[in-house]
């Protein structure tokens, strides 16, 4: 045996089996269910900005793990799971982007905002009553029953899917990639706003799957999950700020020199943040990846 044959042997590692896969995914699926279940109890407790956007980010992340439980457990039995997240979700982002507009007008310093930040005031406070209902009311025990089954179910011995799992993880993978891989070539020009909404849901969507990855492959992903993380964390930036100057251009209680002075800012700091993209997009490119 030649040495660098015995070297490459005592490196490499066996892949999991299927089985450990599964347990891996079903643990991520009910520690995700546990962690919304904990911040859920705390937002009510305490609605206040920041729990309300860590609430919302775990109801994604757990989304992101049952949006992979179709080949498993059946499309049905993964929507009946998805449902009622995805409107908690959508009713929670109601909230946190009236509260993201509140802030950042109220940061602006401009005078003539009071009747504005009012209105968006009284916005917030009926979105966030109507997110507590849903918080209040919503069945935690069903839902429980639910996840642990649908976890016991991904490891049962007779899961004819149970096989396949890492040639279905690396294929959902890719796809995740793809919208990515079609859009980078296109967001740098000014004009390009909806291609770069469109690559902030894709970056989104591929990262929520990539840490699904990184809790049943081992977390061998991080590097990819910090570069996803602050691609979206600058396009978000620069899509609030495309849905704030909208708000100020429809607002009928706003004197026009207020107007006029806050989109100009707007427009200033869109393209120091645009100026930021490209660069990342030079020094830190998206580039497909799937760690084993």
């Amino acid at each position: 045996m030649s040495p660098s044959n015995s070297q490459h042997r005592t490196v490499q590692q066996p892949l999991p089996g299927s089985r450990q896969l599964l347990e891996a995914f079903a643990t991520s699926l009910i520690t995700r269910w546990d962690d919304l279940l904990q911040l859920r109890h705390q937002t009510l407790n305490c609605f206040d900005v920041d729990h309300i956007h860590d609430l919302r980010v775990a109801s994604r992340r757990l989304r992101g793990a049952v949006e992979q439980l179709g080949p498993f457990i059946g499309t049905e039995r993964m929507d009946r799971l998805r449902r009622p997240i995805r409107r908690l979700t959508r009713e929670l982002g109601l909230v946190r982007n009236l509260d993201e507009t509140i802030l950042y007008l109220e940061k602006t310093g401009e005078k003539g905002l009071e009747p504005l930040l009012a209105s968006l005031g009284q916005q917030r406070n009926q979105e966030a009553a109507q997110a507590r209902r849903l918080l209040e009311t919503l069945d935690c025990m069903k839902l429980e029953r639910q996840f642990r089954a649908a976890a016991a179910a991904l490891v049962t011995p007779d899961n004819v899917a149970s096989q396949g799992l890492l040639a279905l993880l690396s294929e959902r993978n890719l796809a995740f990639y793809y919208p990515i891989h079609a859009l980078l070539p296109l967001v740098a020009a000014t004009e390009m706003v909806e291609e770069r909404h469109a690559l902030r849901i894709a970056v989104k969507k591929w990262r929520y799957f990539t840490e699904l990855l990184y809790d049943v492959l081992g977390g061998k992903q991080q590097t990819l999950l910090d570069q996803l993380r602050q691609y979206q964390s600058l396009l978000g930036d620069m899509n609030d700020r495309t849905v704030i100057a909208a708000l100020l251009q429809g607002a009928a209680d706003l004197q026009e020199p207020v107007r006029e002075n806050l989109l100009k800012s707007i427009a200033k700091e869109q393209r120091k943040l645009l100026q930021k993209l490209c660069g990342l997009l030079d020094a830190k490119p998206i580039v497909y990846c799937f760690e084993l």
